[in-house]
C-alpha cells in the first residue's frame, strides 16, 4: 500500500516522511508522477509529453488504490522526502 505520508522514531524523535514522486513501469516503459508539496500531482512520460509534465490532481483527492496503477502501468517506487 502506498501511503501519502510515513511516521516513525529515529533515536526517540518522530519524523514524518511525505510522498513526492512515483515511479510506474508497463510495456517495457517507465513513466513518473511528481507531487508537490502542496499536493499537487503532475505525470511525467518522456516519450508521449518530452520535457513536459502533465497536471494530474491533486494528492488530497487520489486513494491509495488510485496511486497504485497510472496510464496502464503499475507503481514500482515510491519516493519520500522530509520536506
Amino acid at each position: 500500500e502506498t501511503s501519502h505520508q510515513i511516521k516513525f522514531v529515529v533515536n526517540g524523535k518522530s519524523t514524518s516522511l511525505y510522498l513526492r514522486g512515483i515511479i510506474y513501469h508497463g510495456d517495457n516503459h517507465f513513466t513518473s508522477r511528481i507531487i508537490s508539496r502542496k499536493g499537487q500531482i503532475w505525470y511525467h512520460d518522456g516519450m508521449l509529453t518530452k520535457e513536459t509534465c502533465i497536471e494530474d490532481g491533486t494528492l488530497q483527492d487520489m486513494s491509495n488504490e488510485e496511486l497504485k496503477e497510472c496510464q496502464g502501468k503499475d507503481l514500482v517506487l515510491a519516493v519520500y522526502s522530509q520536506v
